[in-house]
């Protein structure tokens, strides 16, 4: 393309995210018959977008128009197109050699929060959900890439306000350098234009480009507050009940009991845990959601789960419900009498998520009703105190056929999935203000446009200790630096399995995550620890504290993270091993004070710093957590 530099045009603008200065360039490609290419003239607009209350970003979007003589096939559209060479910043080190977060939803368990590019990093990172496709992935996430050096990152997102058919692919070259886009590849069998005939024009989706220091925090922080200007209400911090710590039933598995549940409320309530949660395999079928009468559960029916809260309550526990809405079993009274509701293929067909879970369509009006119906039951008949929802399945779903339906576009419910869970969220709040409404992606990231409806986040099911601190990290970037961010659960050792990580405190209350365990049985010793590291989440408060970006996830050593709370620093800190002749840098702290530095966990006072000369010397293996107070 060739750009006309004498008509860039620069005006002043106001849309849902703010003023600021828009950029129009025009530019033009052109290519005359010859033996083997045929004529074609395409011409280009791109507007870019400088928000003024958003210096670290800019959006832009792109019409292209064909003034050629013949109709040209649309193969893909690409945006926000970057080839990046580390070592233009570190002459030392691989061109291709970045650290990187990518919010593609792919596989269970595999990390998005920290990824290192090397030479034959191809990675497509499709934002969709297609069932013809399972090796693509889950399918949605967190529409946004980003890479990062020691000096600087870039990462680039969609800027529009629902998911989108998209992929953010991410790819070393034969040169070495890593390429970076935003890429859609339309669809005929989703009404979008694959052919542009002479005259029309087809536009790309808003992206943006984001610039950031230290690593992936300022970039999802950017993100959310763009989507925030532009309605995507993602609340910064959570109704004060969210915060309290809970125990859930799963350590006893789907073949829980009552009586075990029982055995454990005044244990659980002696550590000061507030919250009892009943997990999975409560129920007979997904989409009936009625109590199951097998033995020792609910032989009763609806009335033994009555008596069940109410026990609880008794005994002085608040209790929540684990709950996957959108999941109907092949074998549910519901896909029987309303197979309508449900999400149907090209062919008639109905796609199944991981579970072999039918999906209820989240533009089907009745689905959404019978929904909410079930929000009553559970928060009002029952008399639960807040939601728990969960599984892969809710990362997305996929596009709907469904004629019952009409769909303006088959999309129409991969793109509209968050209004069912509005629906949910509005409702569990009008019955009981401030409730907690967890949502668990199991091991996937998080989706951007489902987290105004939930107001507990959590590192969604990591399989080790530093992917649970990157993904507490994540979520208070997106969520806010007070936001209630829940660790995934403390497991003793000897319950522990590949599927969850083993018991660390530390990696939760340093940093700032909220406290939260599941559990058959402990060890007396156990118990003792339960109750010390429950004692001093309850009395610090952290999990409500501002959590601060003062230091690179990947680059800076040993790991560490900050939460300020009362005026005070609380430091953790994750080494394998540091030895004492290396500063420790404590971040953050006002030059003109001087301050007080206990290892908080111990109470082992380590002396008196000033902030001119921030560094402690002091040996760890595995976690150190410290607090600087300040000295009056």
């Amino acid at each position: 393309f060739r750009v006309d530099w004498e008509k860039v045009n620069t005006e002043e603008f106001s849309d849902a995210a703010g003023g600021g200065k828009k950029l129009t360039l025009n530019a033009l490609a052109d290519q005359y018959g010859q033996a083997f290419y045929p004529s074609l003239k395409v011409e280009m607009q791109v507007m870019l977008y400088f928000y003024d209350k958003l210096p670290q970003l800019v959006a832009g979007e792109a019409v292209f128009t064909n003034r050629g003589p013949q109709a040209l096939s649309i193969d893909r559209l690409v945006g926000h197109c970057y080839r990046l060479d580390r070592r233009l910043l570190d002459p030392g080190q691989p061109s291709w050699s970045f650290a990187s977060y990518m919010g593609a939803a792919r596989r269970w368990g595999e990390s998005y929060s920290l990824i290192w590019t090397d030479a034959a990093t191809d990675r497509e990172n499709f934002m969709g959900l297609d069932p013809a496709r399972p090796a693509a992935g889950e399918g949605g996430g967190t529409p946004l890439v980003d890479l990062w050096t020691p000096q600087c990152g870039l990462a680039v997102a969609s800027a529009e306000t629902c998911p989108q058919w998209i992929n953010l692919p991410v790819r070393t070259g034969k040169d070495g350098l890593v390429e970076v886009s935003v890429c859609q590849e339309p669809q005929a069998r989703f009404g979008q234009k694959t052919v542009l005939a002479p005259g029309e024009s087809c536009s790309t989706i808003r992206s943006a480009v984001i610039l950031h220091r230290l690593d992936f925090h300022d970039a999802l922080r950017g993100y959310a507050d763009l989507l925030r200007t532009r309605g995507v209400n993602i609340p910064l911090d959570s109704p004060p009940a969210c915060y309290e710590p809970y125990w859930k039933s799963w350590g006893f598995g789907l073949d829980f009991t009552l009586e075990q549940i029982y055995g454990a409320l005044e244990e659980i309530k002696s550590f000061g845990i507030k919250m009892a949660m009943l997990d999975d395999g409560w129920f007979t079928w997904y989409g009936d959601w009625k109590p199951t009468c097998a033995k020792g559960k609910f032989p009763g029916g609806e009335p033994d789960m009555r008596k069940f809260v109410k026990r609880l309550k008794a005994a002085g526990l608040k209790t929540s419900l684990w709950w996957y809405p959108q999941g109907v079993s092949p074998e549910s009274d519901l896909a029987r009498e309303h197979p309508e509701w449900l999400i149907t293929n090209q062919d008639g067909t109905l796609p199944r998520c991981q579970r072999k879970l039918y999906y209820l369509c989240p533009e089907c009006p009745e689905a959404v009703a019978h929904v909410v119906g079930l929000v009553e039951k559970i928060l009002g008949d029952w008399d639960y105190d807040g939601l728990y929802i969960d599984t892969t399945g809710l990362i997305a779903v996929p596009p709907c056929f469904n004629p019952a339906h009409k769909h303006d576009s088959p999309l129409d419910s991969f793109q509209r999935q968050a209004g069912l869970f509005k629906a949910i969220y509005e409702r569990a709040q009008a019955l009981k203000p401030g409730c907690p409404l967890e949502m668990c992606i199991c091991s996937l990231p998080h989706d951007p446009f489902k987290m105004p409806y939930y107001n507990v986040a959590n590192a969604s099911d990591p399989v080790n200790l530093p992917m649970v601190r990157r993904r507490i990290k994540v979520e208070k970037a997106f969520r806010g630096p007070s936001f209630c961010v829940g660790d995934c659960y403390q497991i003793p050792i000897h319950e522990w399995e590949e599927w969850s990580v083993p018991e660390s405190f530390e990696s939760a209350i340093g940093t700032g995550a909220q406290a939260t365990t599941l559990y058959s049985a402990l060890t007396e010793s156990q118990r003792e620890k339960w109750r010390r590291w429950f004692g001093i989440y309850n009395a610090l408060g952290l999990s409500s504290g501002e959590y601060l970006n003062l230091y690179d996830i990947a680059f800076d050593k040993p790991e560490a993270h900050v939460v300020r709370k009362n005026g005070s620093l609380y430091y953790g800190f994750f080494v394998e091993r540091w030895p004492r002749n290396k500063p420790l840098a404590l971040r953050g702290l006002e030059r003109e004070k001087s301050y007080r530095v206990t290892e908080y966990a111990s109470g082992r006072e380590l002396g008196t710093i000033s902030g001119s000369q921030p560094e402690i010397r002091c040996a760890f293996a595995g976690s150190l957590l410290l607090k600087a107070e300040p000295l009056k």
